[in-house]
């Protein structure tokens, strides 16, 4: 009776992974697809939130890069699909979850931390928002993963 138990909760433990893998990479895909056909958009909400980042070297780093806004929309788009596609069809789902660690790191710091109007009326939401799409992320790194998603003892 107790093998069967621990049978069920390694399946259990599977679905977990499957439904975290599958969660974040759509995440991924709908927030990517708000820009496949417009990136437009993308240049006033980061030249604010570059220009208002109070983070001392981030915001620099920042800042220098507001004329380069159209590359660096373009960049994320195209890895955030790849990272979405990637986590959704179980292809290296761990690198694809490191990777979309430090993107949601780089959304939560370029976001959360400046002096915006999205801040203004809700910092909470906005900080939260990102930090958990990092710990997600890093949820999707600490699963045991094979090239098909299935999990490994």
């Amino acid at each position: 009776m107790k093998g069967l138990h621990v049978g069920g909760l390694s399946r259990l433990v599977d679905l977990w992974a499957f439904a975290l893998r599958l969660s974040t990479g759509f995440f991924w895909l709908f927030f990517a697809s708000q820009r496949w056909l417009d990136i437009s958009w993308v240049r006033d909400l980061f030249t604010t939130a570059a220009l208002n980042n109070y983070l001392p070297v981030y915001g620099a780093l920042l800042r220098t890069l507001v004329d380069s806004w159209y590359y660096v929309a373009l960049f994320v788009t195209v890895a955030e699909t790849a990272i979405g596609l990637m986590l959704v069809l179980g292809i290296f789902p761990r690198l694809a979850g490191g990777v979309g660690a430090l993107i949601a790191l780089n959304l939560l710091l370029t976001f959360s931390f400046c002096d915006c109007p999205w801040n203004t009326a809700d910092a909470p939401m906005v900080f939260w928002f990102y930090f958990s799409a990092f710990l997600l992320n890093l949820a999707v790194v600490r699963e045991q993963h094979t090239i098909l998603s299935l999990r490994r003892r």
